[in-house]
C-alpha cells in the first residue's frame, strides 16, 4: 500500500512535469508568432543639409536681355546703318535661351550646397522662399518670391530656359524696385538669382556643389542703355538714341543689407518629413562695408 502511493505520486509528479514542459512549449512558440506578426513602423529620418556662403562675386545679369549688346565694337548711339546688324547680332546672343552676348556684369553671392543626407533628395521637393520680416505697416511679412529649385533653375548659355512653372517676383514689404528703376514685381524670378545644378539641367536630384546664385544690387544700372536701336521695346519714337535703361532693377532690396532681421531665406523640405533645411540671413551674404 505504501508503494502502491509512492509509485502514484511519482507519475503524477512525471505527468506535471510532462504538461508543464508541453505548456512550456506552446508558450515559447506562441510568444515566436507574436514576435513574427508585429511589425514596428519607424518615421523616417528627416534630411539634412549644410551650405557654404561665397560672397564678393561678380556674374552677368543673365535674367534680362536689355542688360545685352552684341560681342562687338559698338559706339552709341548706333548709326542708322548699323541698326539692322547690331538687332541680328542681338537676336542671336542676347534673347534666351542664345545668351552668348556681353552682359552686365553684377555682384553675387552663392549658396553651395556643401553635403546633404539622404542621397536622392528630389529638387522638386526643395522650396526656396525669400521673406521679407516685419516689412508691412501691419508688422507681418511679405514674400519676394518662393518656388521649388527645380521651377528655378536655369543654365544661361544652354537649350535651357526656365521652367514652364518658374517664379514671378512679388513685393518685399512696399519695396518692387519702381522707385529704383521700373519696377520688378511680377517679372521673372531670375532678376533676383537662380538655382545651377553642377550636373547640367537634366538633374532632378540635389547634389553637392549644387549653388544659387543670388544678385547683390550694387546700385545704378547695369547695362546703362535700353534703347539702343528703334526695335528695342518702346524705342521707336527715340530713333535709336541712348536712353536710361529703367528698369534693371536686379537683387534683393537694399534695406535687406542695412537690417539683420529684415530678409531671410528659408531653404525647406516638403516631402515626409516636412523640415526645415536651412534659414539664412540675407544680411550675412553682403553686409555693409564701411
Amino acid at each position: 500500500m505504501y508503494r502502491h502511493r509512492r509509485w502514484a505520486h511519482r507519475r503524477a509528479r512525471g505527468v506535471s512535469e510532462i504538461l508543464g514542459a508541453i505548456l512550456l512549449v506552446a508558450l515559447t512558440m506562441t510568444a515566436g508568432i507574436i514576435l513574427w506578426s508585429f511589425r514596428i513602423n519607424t518615421p523616417p529620418a528627416p534630411p539634412s543639409l549644410t551650405i557654404l556662403i561665397h560672397s564678393g562675386g561678380k556674374n552677368p545679369a543673365w535674367g534680362d536681355p536689355t542688360d545685352c549688346q552684341p560681342v562687338g565694337n559698338w559706339t552709341y548711339p548706333l548709326a542708322s546703318t548699323q541698326y539692322t546688324t547690331w538687332d541680328n547680332e542681338w537676336d542671336a546672343q542676347c534673347d534666351p535661351p542664345n545668351v552668348s552676348g556681353n552682359f552686365s556684369e553684377l555682384n553675387t553671392s552663392q549658396i553651395i550646397i556643401a553635403s546633404h543626407t539622404p542621397t536622392n533628395i528630389p529638387l522638386d521637393e526643395i522650396t526656396f522662399t525669400f521673406v521679407c520680416n516685419n516689412a508691412t505697416t501691419a508688422g507681418g511679412t511679405t514674400i519676394l518670391v518662393s518656388g521649388t529649385l527645380a521651377s528655378m533653375t536655369w543654365f544661361p548659355g544652354s537649350s535651357t530656359s526656365p521652367a514652364a512653372n518658374a517664379p514671378d517676383l512679388g513685393k518685399c514689404g512696399n519695396f518692387d524696385a519702381g522707385g529704383y528703376g521700373g519696377g520688378s514685381y511680377g517679372t521673372l524670378y531670375n532678376r533676383l538669382g537662380m538655382f545651377t545644378p553642377i550636373g547640367g539641367g537634366n538633374v532632378t536630384v540635389l547634389e553637392n556643389g549644387d549653388t544659387f546664385l543670388l544678385y547683390i544690387h550694387n546700385g545704378g544700372w547695369p547695362l546703362d542703355f535700353e534703347c539702343v536701336t528703334p526695335k528695342l521695346y518702346n524705342c521707336f519714337t527715340n530713333s535709336g538714341n541712348p536712353v536710361l535703361d529703367t528698369d534693371d532693377y536686379h537683387g534683393a532690396p537694399p534695406w535687406c543689407f542695412t537690417n539683420q532681421g529684415a530678409c531671410t531665406i528659408y531653404l525647406s523640405y516638403s516631402g515626409d518629413p516636412n523640415t526645415l533645411l536651412a534659414s539664412i540671413p540675407v544680411y550675412s551674404l553682403a553686409p555693409p562695408t564701411t
